[in-house]
């Protein structure tokens, strides 16, 4: 075990308790945890702007914020006490303000000397230990701004899913997005090998296990945040399709992870007669702490295309 540095590193996290906001930090932190002890406060956002008590610790080495609504905040507090700013996704304020923002590569953000692209947006996913290839974890997601919904169509992905894959007993779970009317069209696939946890019996808990125990995950397209975090787990990921009423900067994104080999299709694993590995885990959490640790921490900032996309072998 790898020893860590006797003096902590002193963090606060400002957040505006939004679960997704809450999970890239939280992601974030544990990947510095491995390499520091950490002295941590949160801050909330929503008190007053003009409150400025400051927390019972001292000067902070880093200030990081994840959400609009905290980026003027996590700044004053940079102001009054000092500190790095560092800004998780695309910043509502000029870039220049903080001293790294961390961006999902889909936001199209220009290269900057203070701007690190990441592969989608970061989580508090970590790999799973107890992976099972023959359990599997089917995401549904439904209808959006850039997608459409066929129930008969998905039915027919995980129809197909299930037979080229007939050793995988598989778990379903849906969405707030569902439509209602796929809960009667998918019971004909239903049985012991296969069954539906509606998303009215689950929470953030039940998904880290699911997660965990996993070891194969499909994911509808429309949900990316989800395909992110499977990526994250280490296990085989693979994506089922939906229809695209318009091409996004996430969906493109997507597809760079399709062309890499990142995510499976469906007419992947019926060439090959199985499941493909992918190309690793995706710990981009590791890899901006890393970032953090060597160039804002422990020196002055460097350039940012010496840290590729954080795939590693998954364990």
């Amino acid at each position: 075990m790898t020893e860590l540095p006797p003096d902590p590193l002193v963090v606060w996290c400002v957040t505006d308790h939004k679960p997704g906001h809450e999970s890239q930090l939280r992601g974030l932190l544990q990947a510095l945890a491995s390499r520091h002890r950490l002295d941590l406060t949160w801050i909330d956002a929503r008190q007053p702007l003009y409150r400025r008590t400051a927390p019972r610790h001292g000067r902070p080495d880093f200030i990081i914020a994840a959400g609009h609504g905290t980026h003027l905040r996590a700044l004053l507090m940079k102001w009054w006490y000092g500190g790095q700013a560092v800004v998780l996704m695309k910043p509502s304020l000029p870039h220049g303000l903080f001293d790294l923002c961390i961006v999902p590569e889909h936001d199209g953000v220009a290269t900057e000397n203070n701007v690190l692209a990441t592969v989608g947006t970061l989580n508090d996913i970590v790999p799973g230990r107890e992976r099972d290839p023959c359990r599997g974890l089917v995401m549904l997601g439904g209808p959006s701004k850039h997608h459409d919904w066929s129930d008969e169509e998905m039915v027919a992905q995980l129809r197909r899913l299930k037979a080229l894959l007939p050793g995988v007993r598989w778990t379903l779970t849906t969405s707030r997005r569902t439509p209602a009317t796929f809960t009667d069209a998918v019971v004909p696939l239903l049985d012991q090998h296969c069954v539906l946890v509606p998303h009215q019996q689950t929470d953030r808990e039940w998904l880290r296990e699911q997660y965990c125990r996993s070891g194969v995950i499909w994911v509808t397209e429309d949900s990316a945040s989800m395909v992110y975090e499977s990526l994250a787990t280490g296990a085989a990921v693979g994506v089922l399709g939906v229809p695209r009423s318009r091409d996004s900067r996430v969906s493109r994104g997507l597809d760079r992870l399709l062309e890499s080999g990142a995510l499976a299709t469906l007419q992947q694993v019926e060439a090959q007669g199985a499941m493909p590995p992918g190309t690793g885990r995706l710990s981009e959490a590791d890899r901006v702490a890393e970032y953090i640790d060597t160039h804002l921490y422990k020196g002055g900032l460097a350039a940012l295309d010496e840290s590729p996309a954080g795939f590693t072998q998954s364990q």
